[in-house]
């Protein structure tokens, strides 16, 4: 594509240009603009900055641990949920605190407000409405120098994160005959864009999501669904949460008042009318032809792919204190309007129910994320970012964990700084990065615990320990946070040294082991020794052996998994060290792979499309073998006598 001069006229210069302010977009934002970089944040509609395009609910299982990475990182998706929760689960309980997983219901209005007040507490960072026509390309459409948006205004910009969720040429489909453009309902699309970047070379392909419908909760009969209460537990996503007042700038309340959900289920008479009417779906009536998640699958899906299932839970999810609106969680479809009401309207407890807005499906453009190296640059546009579902993911925590990371780098690449790449044994970010831009989607990407390799040792409880020092040497902390995170990474050390150093009598340490059901103790022991027990309390044996135990319950918690499963998280972090080890093992940029007679043709060709920056990186390439990878190192090795003399590249 020929390259686009700067327009003479432009309004201002920015540092970072952040195109779209959803999750991906307003991390993005506030993260550059920690980083001391002037950002716009751009987005067709400021009152939409921050919303919830589907489902009210943030974190879950992995994504619960990416909310509290992204807090550690300075974000603000953990802190805007903890002034917005109004109900909440630890999922997991069952199987250990190891693999504990909070997951927040939040107002929807009240999430967008926090999102906006957060931002808005930067001042280098400024929001502006309009919609991107398109990007300003230089040095012949190589490098992005800014954007102009439709309604003639013009910015130029050293780096420019795209960030625009589902929008890219969007279309909406509720059932077979109604399909409108757009990018989420009431929403227009965007189309030049889209235009613009496909005809820059860069590889477009369509993905698919949907959402259920929105119900009016006078309308139920609530005597007939199973209730369930919030376990808030004065559980916070964010560790900046130490106020000596529950109420914070704005005028917003830490933890709001707590609401029920509700369950019911899809039974016998719901199944027949969806089979009945299948053709109808505009999926499956061949108007979509994206491919949609496979683990979050439409009611259409579900009664396809499991037509033995007796039926299917739903749930309904107040949507906010200030509606009576609710979420029916697990009713995604794309069946015509009235198809939607008569289910709905089998179900028990919804037999009278009125719907305020009909679910429907949405088809948008995305990018193979193998164009992006590990930063979340665009190989072939300096400058140019992408973060959220135009990178092929679904869901608000990964969107907000690429937005991080984006913003972050480009931050740093204004200012000629080191970029920030998150290894797998790092975080659920490192790990998700590291599947998209290594090995690519063929559906939308959800992060799962069994994609990472360290999911004892990358937990929600230690995401601080883990993250804080990046945070902290790139400079993402202001002095207030900054002394909030030393304190609270140095507790958990003081709590393990007063294990480590205070013993307990059998008096003292017996009536907790009984509680556990484990054998007693016979003579004076140390706290540590007595605390690697299955099911005992560190801190109820601190608080028995006269210790004061006047440390955060997550501290705690953090010191107890530690001291209990010492060996199995030292295998995994040795194991850590090997991966770093060979991420060690640079390897260099361009190298002719097509030369490279030892390998095979398969890892000829998929070295060369990825271009890994590191060994680590070339094992997880599909279609590389490990043979292909010990050949690798041979022919860069032989490589680098040559390029060490003559002072080129090993290529």
């Amino acid at each position: 594509m020929p390259a686009v001069s700067p327009p003479r006229s432009a309004e201002a210069h920015f540092d970072v240009i952040v195109v779209g302010a959803g999750h991906a977009g307003t991390e993005a934002a506030v993260a550059a603009a920690r980083l001391g970089a002037r950002v716009a944040l751009v987005t067709s509609s400021l009152e939409t900055i921050g919303q919830m395009s589907c489902n009210p609910a943030i974190g879950g299982v992995a994504k619960g641990t990416v909310v509290r990475e992204v807090d550690a990182l300075g974000g603000i998706m953990g802190r805007a949920t903890d002034l917005a929760t109004l109900q909440f689960r630890m999922l997991n309980r069952s199987k250990g605190p190891a693999v504990w997983a909070p997951r927040a219901q939040c107002d929807r209005g009240l999430y967008r407000r926090a999102v906006r007040t957060l931002i808005e507490q930067h001042d280098r960072l400024q929001t502006i409405q309009g919609t991107v026509a398109r990007l300003i390309l230089n040095d012949g459409g190589t490098r992005v120098g800014g954007i102009v948006t439709l309604e003639g205004r013009v910015f130029t910009g050293t780096a420019v994160v795209i960030t625009t969720g589902t929008f890219l040429r969007g279309r909406i489909h509720i059932g077979t005959d109604t399909n409108l453009a757009g990018g989420r309902a009431g929403e227009t699309s965007a189309t030049h864009l889209a235009e613009q970047l496909e005809s820059a070379g860069l590889k477009v392909e369509r993905f698919k999501t949907g959402t259920p419908p929105r119900i009016d909760g006078r309308s139920v009969d609530y005597t007939k669904f199973q209730r369930q209460e919030s376990e808030i537990d004065q559980f916070d996503y964010s560790w900046s949460h130490f106020w000596e007042s529950p109420r914070v700038d704005g005028g917003m309340t830490r933890h709001p008042a707590q609401l029920p959900c509700w369950i019911t289920h899809l039974e016998s008479a719901a199944k027949d009318l969806i089979q009945e009417n299948i053709g109808k779906s505009a999926m499956y009536g061949g108007a979509i032809t994206g491919r949609g998640p496979r683990y979050c699958p439409s009611v259409e899906d579900k009664v396809v792919r499991f037509p033995a299932a007796e039926r299917h839970q739903l749930f309904l999810e107040p949507e906010g204190h200030d509606t009576s609106e609710l979420y029916v969680n697990g009713l995604s479809t794309s069946l015509p309007a009235e198809v939607q009401l008569e289910i709905m309207r089998t179900v028990p407890g919804l037999e009278n129910v009125r719907m305020n807005r009909a679910g429907y499906a949405i088809e948008y453009d995305y990018y193979p994320p193998t164009q992006l190296d590990a930063t979340l640059q665009v190989k072939a546009i300096a400058g140019l970012y992408f973060a959220g579902q135009i990178n092929g993911t679904t869901g608000y925590e990964e969107a907000a964990g690429q937005g991080a990371l984006a913003g972050i780098n480009a931050g740093l690449s204004t200012s000629g700084r080191t970029p920030v790449i998150l290894g797998r044994e790092t975080s659920y970010i490192g790990v998700l990065v590291d599947d998209l831009v290594t090995c690519g989607v063929d559906e939308p990407y959800r992060l799962f615990t069994s994609r990472s390799e360290f999911r004892l040792t990358v937990r929600q409880d230690n995401a601080l320990q883990r993250l804080g020092d990046i945070a902290t040497n790139i400079g993402l902390y202001d002095d207030r946070e900054a002394s909030i995170v030393r304190a609270r990474v140095s507790e958990e050390a003081r709590i393990h040294e007063a294990a480590a150093t205070s013993s307990i009598t059998p008096a003292q340490a017996n009536p907790v082991l009984e509680k556990a059901g484990t054998t007693p103790l016979a003579h004076p022991a140390k706290v540590l020794e007595i605390a690697r027990r299955p099911g005992v309390s560190l801190e109820e044996l601190l608080e028995r052996a006269g210790v004061s135990t006047r440390f955060s319950a997550e501290s705690l918690l953090s010191a107890d998994l530690e001291i209990k499963y010492a060996g199995y998280f030292e295998r995994e972090r040795a194991q850590a060290q090997r991966m770093r080890a060979m991420g060690d093992f640079s390897i260099p940029a361009a190298l002719p792979y097509e030369t490279m007679g030892s390998l095979s043709h398969e890892a000829r060709q998929k070295l060369a499309a990825v271009q890994p920056r590191t060994l680590a990186q070339a094992t997880r390439i599909p279609g590389v073998s490990p043979s292909d990878v010990q050949n690798l190192v041979i022919e860069i090795e032989k490589r680098r006598p040559f390029a060490a003399a003559t002072g080129t590249t090993a290529n």
